[in-house]
């Protein structure tokens, strides 16, 4: 870091009034950062853990989850065109912040959102940050544990008495023991990479099947005149398609919500001085290009899109590519929990402190958070669903998070943090402040539009 950044840096939000001691304890040294040891370094498939390919993957694994499955309907839902020109502004937008970010993590070389946000803003935003992210990647889990147990409960779906209930506790049993070694094994985040390449694998078979698909039921139908701006009915307001409009803006950035282990995986680099750029620039147009032939084919794949392909409903089926999508579904969505309880553990590490956090209390936390995800599962699905099969009990936080968290996460704390280390006043700073007012005014009418809906069961 040269010496004017330096300069600018602790000007700016005033590293000079930390002591060493308490910088220690609090601006911990993730254990992937850049400076990790050769011991430290593992190798998967010949990939190692300090290599750019490895961060790629890492962020890419990051990214890629369920919610990028209800694109298609998003596309169905608002029109080809209309779809595309919000998908190419959001992601312009994405793109901008990730380069703030990725200057101000290299710059800094601070390799964690959550010591970037005590840095910057303070240890009160540090908790309210730990304590929204972990609520929303909980959530998360919980909604991929949700989907696997679904998977599983068409094995038993014909049981009714009390034997179901007895089944399913045992299903999770099994699965709550396996999940705690995984997200013990990722807490050296060096490893994680193995995971990446397993959630790569399997969301790229959903590609290819998807993409085959699409081709294969392609109908004139879908090309339609009234597809490409106005797929809507005669009884839609305006009103109504502009938030239709703004909902579909947010989802977009809830599906590229990968901010959170942007840094850390960066930090794994040997070379991130000099390649963050690349890596930047490669995984984002990987994500993108992803999203958007999922969007398409997505699209094509049936003549009424679901609001989530594959995932939606998970029937009993013994058709060969139902049974196939099951089992990757399962192995796609049960990887991604360990690679998703990477932010929990950020959140609660630096709440704890360098000093203070150890191995133990990261078992007791990784015990505690596992356990509360599985019970609010077997509760969702035998419980709740019971009594209202219309009631989607982890969309509320989606909804929050995507539709306000989200684009604090995505737009100005990335912002808050280039101009902290560069000066306020910099072109490039102003820019990041006007996105991220405009989607912070776009994320609260998301927000109230959901809950709208939700009030009057829409």
């Amino acid at each position: 870091m040269n010496s004017y950044r330096t300069s600018s840096y602790v000007s700016d939000i005033e590293l000079s009034e930390n002591t060493e001691d308490d910088k220690d304890d609090n601006l911990y040294e993730n254990e992937g950062n850049s400076n990790i040891t050769i011991d430290e370094v593992t190798s998967y498939l010949f990939i190692k853990s300090n290599s750019v390919l490895s961060a790629v993957l890492n962020i890419c694994a990051s990214t890629f989850g369920a919610g990028c499955l209800n694109y298609p309907h998003f596309v169905d839902k608002v029109g080809i065109i209309n779809s595309l020109i919000i998908y190419i502004f959001v992601s312009i937008c994405l793109y901008y912040s990730f380069d703030l970010l990725r200057s101000f993590a290299v710059d800094s070389e601070y390799y964690s959102f959550s010591v970037m946000t005590e840095r910057v803003l303070g240890k009160k935003w540090l908790m309210v940050y730990a304590l929204s992210s972990s609520i929303f990647y909980l959530s998360g889990i919980m909604g991929y544990m949700n989907v696997c147990y679904s998977i599983f409960r068409t094995l038993w779906s014909d049981v009714k008495d009390y034997r179901r209930y007895i089944f399913g506790l045992i299903y999770l049993f099994i699965t709550y023991i396996i999940e705690i070694f995984l997200c013990l094994y990722t807490r050296i985040t060096t490893r994680v990479h193995l995971f990446s390449i397993i959630v790569i694998i399997a969301f790229s078979v959903f590609v290819v099947i998807i993409v085959i698909g699409g081709i294969k039921e392609c109908k004139t139908e879908k090309f339609e005149k009234e597809r490409y701006f106005n797929p809507f009915d005669d009884n839609s307001t305006a009103n109504k398609i502009f938030f239709e409009f703004i909902y579909t803006s947010i989802m977009y950035i809830y599906g590229f919500s990968y901010h959170s282990t942007f840094p850390t995986f960066l930090g794994n680099v040997s070379t991130i001085a000099t390649t963050s750029k690349k890596v930047n620039l490669i995984s984002f147009g990987t994500i993108c290009s992803a999203y958007m032939i999922i969007s398409f084919f997505g699209y094509l794949y049936e003549d009424e899109v679901p609001d989530q392909l594959f995932l939606g409903d998970m029937n009993n089926s013994n058709d060969f590519l139902d049974i196939f999508l099951r089992v990757v579904a399962f192995i796609f969505l049960f990887t991604l929990i360990p690679h998703r309880y990477i932010t929990i553990r950020d959140g609660y590490k630096c709440i704890i402190g360098k000093q203070k956090f150890t191995n133990i209390k990261d078992l007791v936390m990784i015990v505690i958070c596992l356990f509360i995800a599985n019970a609010m599962v077997f509760i969702d699905k035998e419980v709740v669903i019971e009594e209202n099969k219309n009631f989607n009990f982890f969309s509320v936080f989606t909804n929050i998070f995507g539709g306000l968290l989200g684009v604090i996460i995505a737009f100005l704390l990335p912002a808050i943090s280039y101009g902290a280390i560069n000066g306020k006043t910099k072109p490039k700073a102003i820019i990041g402040y006007i996105i991220s007012i405009l989607f912070l005014v776009v994320g609260l009418l998301s927000v109230g539009y959901s809950i709208n809906n939700k009030i009057n069961g829409e």
